[in-house]
């Protein structure tokens, strides 16, 4: 049986995946199970796939029908045989010893999950996250980490955890940033970690990703998921309950902004709520610890300005690219 099962959902990333899937198998630690799930890709995805699984019999294939991100990480779990679970990106890809420093943290510690950190790859530069020293803490601090955006990212990918704990859990079907839905309960089945963060995974910003495209409907998902934290952490985590406000009301930020950068922003749906909501919440993202000054001073602008704001939103997207 292997001891970790890879899980690597795959649709429309024929200039990709060839690289992802190398540098899985390249790995220093080679006691892996590599399931590729071919989410019904119009592309080559699914015969690149095949040609893997016939070069190495590590690789498993999955041929499924388009169902999203989600539905295609569901897919692999039953047949996952490791001891232990990762799930990766298909158009991202990891350091040849990423497997071997998450496991050796992991079996060390007798933790339920082990972290790594990142290296943010753009079109002109690769950026490493800050490193710190790894330690090994509680569940409920570690969610405190995701919570505020330090040391520990919250997407799943840089995460070993202990297959025992997440088999009969799932990934929100037909979801935006489902990993925000996934954590929250994660979380809640999580004793120990061991935080890591050297960067070992390369996390790949394309204009096309899902996530970074402009403004639609479904971005509010965002929102509805921080609300299901910030509910969660109120009965499960109450020592965590600012930090998941904090989130709470910069998601209504995040899909606003978006908004902002649309020529007819104010026709669109749910924009003057926003900003109502956000009016109304002034005095509590001014108290609260979490939001930066950055993000306080724009809170006030927009109160009294909408156009300045927006300003600020069309300066701060050319800081991205």
């Amino acid at each position: 049986m292997p001891t970790i099962s890879v899980i690597v959902p795959v649709y429309k990333v024929e200039p990709y995946i060839r690289k992802c899937v190398d540098s899985i198998l390249g790995q220093t630690f080679s006691d892996i199970q590599v399931i590729l799930v071919d989410d019904g890709s119009p592309d080559q995805c699914g015969k690149i796939c095949d040609e893997y699984a016939k070069q190495d019999n590590r690789v498993e294939v999955i041929h499924k029908e388009n169902g999203g991100l989600s539905d295609a990480r569901n897919a692999g779990i039953p047949y996952a045989k490791g001891e232990y679970i990762i799930f990766l990106d298909s158009d991202d890809y990891i350091e040849n010893d990423m497997f071997e420093y998450m496991y050796t943290r992991i079996k060390d510690s007798g933790a339920d999950m082990a972290t790594c950190g990142l290296y943010e790859v753009y079109k002109d530069r690769i950026e490493a996250q800050k490193e710190e020293v790894d330690f090994v803490c509680a569940g409920e601090e570690a969610f405190r980490c995701i919570l505020r955006g330090h040391t520990i990212r919250g997407e799943i990918w840089n995460k070993l955890i202990r297959k025992s704990c997440i088999e009969d859990l799932r990934f929100p079907k037909g979801r935006l940033y489902e990993d925000i839905y996934y954590t929250v309960d994660l979380m809640q089945r999580i004793k120990k970690v061991a935080v890591g963060t050297k960067p070992k995974y390369y996390y790949l910003h394309r204009e096309d990703s899902i996530t970074g495209k402009a403004y639609r409907p479904k971005v509010f998902d965002i929102i509805d998921g921080y609300t299901k934290n910030y509910e969660v952490v109120k009965e499960k985590f109450p020592s965590l309950t600012q930090e998941a406000e904090c989130l709470w009301i910069w998601s209504r930020f995040i899909v606003l902004d978006k908004m902002l950068l649309q020529e007819d922003y104010k026709k669109l749906e749910g924009y003057q709520d926003l900003k109502r909501f956000i009016r109304g919440h002034i005095l509590t993202i001014l108290r609260n610890p979490y939001f930066q000054p950055k993000r306080k001073i724009s809170s006030v602008v927009l109160c009294v300005n909408t156009g300045l704001y927006r300003k600020m939103v069309f300066m701060s997207e050319e800081k991205k690219k």
